[in-house]
């Protein structure tokens, strides 16, 4: 029998995670099952428990029992604590492929393909009929297993260059009971390079690979639980993705400008990114905050010392002398400084994030 997610966590901090914004629920267009996955909220808040970290492509059907679950979600070397890890211990290391999450699950007409947090994107279209036409009747999936890979098209680039390529790569399986790593025996197309290093310090110390993201470490777990996996990328590609992405901070004003919020720039943008963006947004607000504050102090300072009956020419001798004075007059007329204080926090356009993993957030 399929495990129930309350083998995973407790059902009532998954309904508050949902109601919460942290955890975002599809329905299946035409079968009983759901597919739950951490949202933009949980990546800008950094709210990650044991559900949100589980909930990354989770499906469960109309019992809530679990038909698919891939890895959890796991983070950067440099997002962890210093010394959380036995940089000698075992461990298995593959390259870190660039492409879509692709969830293998079971459907009365077969195996289908979701991607993170759909059963119908785009992605998920497409793998799903690379699996029916080339794998459905050449791979058994083993028992108990679900089967993840990273769905690589030339449409679905995102900064590496596969050239042609257009299969489902395989990055290994799941064991739904344990969310142990399974091997999957047979499988007969692309499946993503492993690699000699024998530790995560030998990962570490890997030089950068022309063309490729990173690296992924695995480290078998010891207390029956899922592994623990680290994802190591390269400077060279996290540059190229801003590249392409066009992210500098002139950018994050802009669209801060026109009314987007944080999560909003950082989705799409890897993990990496997100808190070089938290904190040129919170930069400018705390800029715009702390000016608008000195112009209303010294407003009213002048304001408090002009005598009774006072008049505009009054306060213009005094605001005169202040090198506030322009934003004193808007004030004095009632008007809201706030979007022209914006305009002047334009940053430049060379502002851009940290390419250093040592840097990473």
């Amino acid at each position: 029998m399929r495990p129930h997610i309350s083998d995973l966590f407790d059902t009532a901090l998954l309904a508050e995670a949902v109601a919460g914004g942290y955890v975002k629920e599809q329905t299946h267009p035409e079968l009983p099952l759901r597919i739950l996955n951490y949202t933009e909220k949980t990546q800008y808040e950094r709210a990650w428990t044991e559900v949100t970290r589980l909930c990354r492509g989770l499906v469960v059907d109309e019992a809530d029992r679990i038909v698919a679950r891939p890895y959890p979600k796991f983070f950067n070397y440099g997002e962890y604590p210093e010394g959380a890890f036995d940089l000698d211990a075992p461990a298995v290391v593959a390259d870190k492929a660039d492409g879509s999450l692709g969830v293998l699950y079971p459907t009365p007409d077969g195996y289908a393909v979701a991607t993170r947090g759909s059963f119908t994107s785009d992605q998920a279209l497409h793998a799903t009929e690379v699996w029916r036409e080339r794998y459905a009747d050449r791979v058994k999936v083993p028992e108990g297993v679900t089967c993840l890979f990273e769905i690589i098209y030339p449409a679905n680039r995102i900064v590496c260059d596969y050239g042609g390529l257009d299969d489902l790569v395989l990055l290994g399986g799941v064991d739904i009971a344990t969310g142990r790593a399974a091997e999957v025996d047979g499988w007969p197309g692309p499946a993503v390079e492993r690699f000699a290093h024998r530790t995560l310090r030998e990962a570490l110390a890997a030089p950068p690979r022309p063309g490729a993201e990173g690296l992924i470490v695995r480290l078998p777990a010891r207390d029956g639980r899922g592994d623990l996996m680290v994802k190591l990328k390269q400077d060279d590609y996290l540059e190229l993705h801003r590249l392409i992405t066009g992210l500098n901070a002139r950018v994050v004003w802009e669209r801060l400008g026109a009314g987007e919020d944080v999560s909003a720039i950082c989705e799409g943008l890897p993990d990496e990114f997100h808190g070089w963006v938290r904190g040129m947004a919170r930069g400018l607000a705390d800029r715009r905050r702390e000016l608008l504050a000195r112009i209303e102090a010294e407003h009213a300072a002048i304001v408090a010392a002009l005598p009774d009956g006072w008049s505009r020419k009054d306060y213009a001798a005094a605001a005169s002398r202040s090198p506030l004075r322009g934003w004193l007059f808007q004030v004095l007329d009632g008007r809201d400084p706030s979007a022209r204080i914006w305009q002047t926090l334009k940053p430049s356009g060379d502002d851009r994030p940290f390419t250093s993993s040592e840097e990473a957030s």
